[in-house]
C-alpha cells in the first residue's frame, strides 16, 4: 500500500485539511501522515495559534514536531513511506526532515501553485548600508538570515524533486530541474468548480472587501517583522473608502475576513458598520456586484466569476513590497490602485471602476490560476491519478 507524508510548516486547521486534500488521499486508499514542523521551526507561531483559541483539525495521524528528537522518533516509527508532499520552504528544520526521506528513496512531490503576480524585490544599493542594517538587527537575526540564505541558495538548490505540481503558465515556466510536471490548477480552483454548479443565492446588490489582515497577520511572526500597517491608520482609511463605494454605487458592503484573522478572538471591531463573514470569501465573491481588494490570492475568484475589481492601497502600503504587489496585480487586470489616504473619494468615478477587461481576465486565468488544457478535476485527484498511473507503468515495465 502507498503511504504519503505531508511535510508542513503551518498548523493543520480545517482549511488546510481541505486544501491539501487529506480526505481525498484517504478515500483513495493511501496511508497518510502529516508532519507539522511549526512547533520546532516557528515556536512563536505555534504559541500564537494556541493562544488565539482556534482549533487544530482532529486527525489521528497529525504529528506536530517540536524538536529534533521528536522528528527522529517520527522517522523511526513511520514505517515504509513511498511519497512525501513537500509544503515547506528551504530551511534548517525542513532539511532535517527532507534529507532522511530522500535518502530512503521516498518520492518527493513539490507544489508550485503560486497564484498572484509578484514583482522582483529591488536590491538595496550600498554594501555599507546593508551591512549596518544587518548588524543593527542583532546577533540572533544575523544568524537566522545567514542560515536562511545558505539553505535557500545552496542546500535547497541541491534537493531533487521527482514531481512538481504547477498551475498556470507562470509556474509552468519555473525551473523544475528534471522533475515530472503535473499540470493542474491552484487550490482555490477546486472551490470555484464546486460553486460554479450552484445557483446564486444573493438577495441584494453588494460589494465585498477582501481582507488581508495587514495589521495582525501571523506571517509577521514567521518573519519576525513589523506589521505593514497600523490599525489606527489602516482601518479608518479602508472604512472611508468602503463607505464612499457603498454610497456611489448604491450597494451594501460585506467584509470577507482573511482565513487566519483573529478579530473575533481579539474582540476587535475593525470594520465598524460593515458585517464580517468568516470562511466564505469565495461564496461572497460569486454573488457580489464588485470586489474591493489589495493583492489577495482571492482575486482569482473575481477573475473566475468575472466580477469587477477595485484595487485600493494606502500611504503605509505604497512604499513597501506589498504596495508594489498591489500595483502589479491591478495592472494585470488593467486597473490602477486608488490610494485611500491621498484621493478625494467623492471625486472618484466609481462606476467606471466596474469595467472588466475580458482579455486581461483570460490572460490572468491562464498565467496564474489554471494550466491551459489541464483536467477539470480536483487538484489532488489529478495528482493521485498521475502518481498511481506512474506506479502501474513502472510495475508493468518490470
Amino acid at each position: 500500500m502507498n503511504k504519503v507524508v505531508f511535510l508542513l510548516e503551518q498548523v493543520l486547521d480545517e482549511r488546510n485539511y481541505s486544501r491539501f486534500g487529506i480526505q481525498t488521499w484517504l478515500d483513495r486508499g493511501w496511508q497518510l501522515e502529516v508532519w507539522d514542523l511549526t512547533p520546532w521551526a516557528h515556536p512563536a507561531v505555534w504559541q500564537d495559534y494556541a493562544a488565539s483559541g482556534k482549533r487544530l483539525k482532529q486527525f489521528a495521524d497529525y504529528f506536530p514536531i517540536d524538536s529534533a528528537r521528536a522528528l527522529a522518533r517520527r522517522l523511526e516509527g513511520c514505517g515504509s513511506v513511498t511519497h512525501f508532499v513537500d509544503l515547506t520552504g528551504e530551511s534548517y528544520h525542513s532539511l532535517r526532515a527532507k534529507w532522511p526521506l530522500l535518502r530512503r528513496g521516498v518520492i518527493r512531490v513539490v507544489c508550485a501553485l503560486g497564484s498572484i503576480p509578484v514583482p522582483p524585490r529591488p536590491r538595496e544599493s550600498g554594501f555599507a548600508r546593508r551591512l549596518m542594517r544587518l548588524i543593527a538587527s542583532g546577533p540572533v537575526a544575523i544568524w537566522r538570515r545567514v542560515c536562511n540564505a545558505f539553505f535557500v541558495r545552496v542546500v535547497g538548490a541541491c534537493l531533487p524533486a521527482d514531481w512538481v505540481i504547477v498551475g498556470g503558465e507562470a509556474t509552468s515556466r519555473a525551473g523544475c530541474r528534471g522533475a515530472t510536471v503535473i499540470r493542474a490548477h491552484n487550490f482555490d480552483y477546486d472551490i470555484f468548480m464546486r460553486l460554479e454548479k450552484l445557483d446564486s443565492i444573493a438577495t441584494e446588490s453588494y460589494a465585498v472587501f477582501i481582507d488581508q489582515d495587514y495589521c495582525f497577520h501571523p506571517e509577521y511572526i514567521y518573519k519576525a517583522m513589523q506589521p505593514l500597517a497600523s490599525p489606527q491608520r489602516y482601518f479608518p482609511a479602508v472604512c472611508a473608502g468602503l463607505g464612499a463605494i457603498a454610497s456611489a454605487l448604491g450597494v451594501a458592503v460585506r467584509i470577507a475576513a482573511h482565513p487566519r484573522t483573529t478579530y473575533r478572538e481579539r474582540g476587535l471591531d475593525c470594520f465598524p458598520g460593515f458585517p464580517i463573514a468568516y470562511g466564505a470569501t469565495a461564496e461572497l465573491i460569486k454573488d457580489c456586484r464588485v470586489v474591493v481588494c489589495h493583492d489577495s490570492t482571492a482575486i482569482q475568484f473575481a477573475v473566475l466569476f468575472e466580477k469587477p475589481a477595485i484595487f485600493v492601497t494606502t500611504n503605509e502600503l505604497v512604499p513597501t513590497h506589498e504596495g508594489r504587489c498591489i500595483a502589479m496585480a491591478a495592472a494585470e487586470l488593467g486597473k490602477t490602485p486608488i490610494n485611500l489616504d491621498e484621493t478625494d473619494l467623492a471625486a472618484v468615478d466609481w462606476t467606471a471602476e466596474l469595467r472588466v477587461d475580458t482579455r486581461k481576465y483570460a490572460e490572468y486565468r491562464a498565467r496564474y490560476i489554471k494550466s491551459p488544457g489541464s483536467q477539470e478535476d480536483p487538484v489532488w485527484k489529478i495528482v493521485i491519478d498521475q502518481l498511481e498511473r506512474a506506479e502501474l507503468d513502472s510495475t508493468g515495465d518490470q
